[in-house]
């Protein structure tokens, strides 16, 4: 009877420690019932929940078994903060836990130990949880992403809406980590960061286009009538050759709405002489098709207005 006894609300959606469980009233049967996973020693994991706010719930999980010196580190604190990550990392369920030099690494199943050199200006708390701030988490991912995720990675940390960092702190962050792996692919990132992008697919193609040597575009300009009426804010914008760029994700293709206002958008885009091109999923896994596509259409000459062209 008890092993399939529903769970108290206050454990149900996520992750919990079996000490949680029992000291509220859940009897040791339930907790051996077989929709609940076992993700590491004294954690339970209810069917459905996965990465994401999964993550989160797993840390949060494994927090009474935290050495009193550790703290989350590299993918796991970067999805704490929300920082975005590849596909392929943000699913794994392994929690990534550091603690200081001269520590023996945690050694538990589907717990990955480090031993970070970390300073307190390193550290801080996310809430209940300990972590590497933004700072420090971005230089240990860049051992695990590519230059392109690292960057798409960064740009989230400083956006001008709502930054948890600087690109000076960065910057900083960078020179304290001399001698890691991956401090060059961190310097390499610093130059490309840009505070107004607003999704890592929006990054990632950015960082496509000027690793290739073409001229460096506007990111998320507002688009304007001559009398000042908004058009559009465009993903990038080559402003001398009036070309826009926009990354399109699969909802702007499944979402009938979105598809319509996309076409209204461009058409009207288009009215005001400025051209319009479309990247998706697909141009960014072949990156030399795409580059010639972009370089053709900037060697391209600006369309004229009817006044310009005596019409």
């Amino acid at each position: 009877m008890n092993s399939r006894q529903p769970l108290p609300p206050q454990l149900q959606g996520r992750a919990f420690s079996v000490g949680e469980a029992l000291s509220l009233g859940v009897h040791p049967d339930r907790l051996r019932a077989s929709d609940l996973a076992k993700p590491f020693h004294g954690a339970r994991l209810p069917a459905g929940v996965d990465g994401g706010t999964g993550h989160l719930s797993l840390c949060r999980a494994y927090l009474p078994a935290l050495p009193p010196n550790g703290y989350f580190s590299h993918a796991s604190a970067a999805a704490i903060m929300g920082i975005p990550l590849p596909a392929r990392v943000a699913r794994s369920t392994v929690i990534h836990v550091s603690l200081p030099p001269g520590s023996r690494g945690v050694r538990t199943r589907d717990v990955a130990g480090h031993v970070l050199d970390a300073g307190p200006h390193d550290l801080r708390m996310w809430g209940d949880l300990p972590l590497t701030g933004p700072e420090r988490t971005w230089c240990d991912l860049a051992g695990a992403l590519s230059l392109r995720q690292l960057v798409a990675a960064g740009d989230h940390l400083i956006h001008h809406r709502q930054p948890l960092t600087t690109p000076h702190e960065l910057r900083a962050a960078v020179d304290r980590f001399a001698g890691h792996r991956g401090v060059r692919a961190l310097r390499a990132a610093l130059p490309l960061l840009s505070d107004r992008a607003e999704s890592p697919a929006e990054s990632e193609l950015r960082v496509v286009l000027a690793l290739a040597g073409l001229p460096t575009p506007l990111v998320n300009h507002e688009i304007r009538t001559r009398t000042g009426r908004f058009i559009a804010r465009v993903d990038l914008l080559f402003p001398e050759n009036r070309l826009v760029v926009e990354y399109q994700g699969d909802h702007h293709r499944t979402d009938q709405k979105q598809w319509r206002r996309d076409l209204a958008r461009a058409a009207e885009l288009e009215s005001e002489r400025y051209r319009v091109t479309e990247v998706t999923a697909d141009d960014l896994r072949s990156e030399p098709a795409l580059i010639a596509r972009i370089r053709r259409l900037l060697s391209f000459p600006v369309p004229l207005s009817r006044h310009e062209s005596g019409v």
